[in-house]
């Protein structure tokens, strides 16, 4: 339960903090002018290194029904344009799959990634920026075959994040689970992930 308060709570505050930053935008007439290089790269600067927290997600139980849940994560941001996540369980990513074999197949096979998210900061104070996770590939073990499985995002104004007072914030969705070269998509709902420092 306390699992379920605390990512609902995310959810909201994501939608609250991204939707303030938007009207400041509009307020300030700066929608869409973007950043010069500098003022990127000062983004970067003050982003730049190792930091730690939680990955909050939803999983879907056996019944169907979906629950919230967390990991602890690291991350780090590496340049002024790319923020690597570090091994992220292949739970988290298989873990709203509709299709039962897939989801075991994921899970049993595909162990940890790297996720690669590029960056690009649109405000400075505090600093926004929209996120664009590069999707996912691994080898996966299936019906007694290997097969290349694909994450696909959300690459729009759901995937964002922010840094503010030595805290980073990020939330990505997750849009699709392909398998080889297929389009048919074993992921039916989106599934938002979210990181947030301590």
């Amino acid at each position: 339960m306390k699992n379920i308060l605390s990512f609902s709570i995310a959810l909201m505050c994501s939608v609250v903090l991204f939707t303030s930053c938007l009207k400041d935008d509009d307020d300030n007439n700066n929608t869409n002018q973007g950043l010069t290089k500098e003022q990127i790269h000062n983004c970067y600067l003050q982003m730049a290194g190792e930091h730690s927290g939680k990955m909050l997600y939803m999983k879907k139980e056996n019944s169907g029904a979906r629950e919230a849940d967390s990991i602890d994560i690291t991350w780090t941001v590496v340049s002024d344009s790319v923020i690597t996540i570090h091994s992220v369980p292949a739970e988290v990513l298989a873990s709203t799959a509709e299709s039962e074999p897939i989801k075991t197949a994921i899970i049993e096979t595909m162990g940890k990634v790297d996720m690669k998210v590029y960056y690009l900061p649109y405000k400075t104070s505090p600093i926004t920026f929209t996120a664009y996770p590069n999707p996912l590939q691994a080898n996966i073990f299936y019906n007694n075959a290997t097969h290349t499985v694909t994450f696909g995002f959300v690459i729009n104004t759901y995937s964002w994040g922010s840094f503010e007072n030595n805290k980073m914030r990020m939330q990505m969705v997750l849009d699709g689970i392909y398998l080889d070269t297929s389009t048919y998509s074993y992921l039916t709902t989106q599934a938002p992930l979210v990181i947030e420092e301590r």
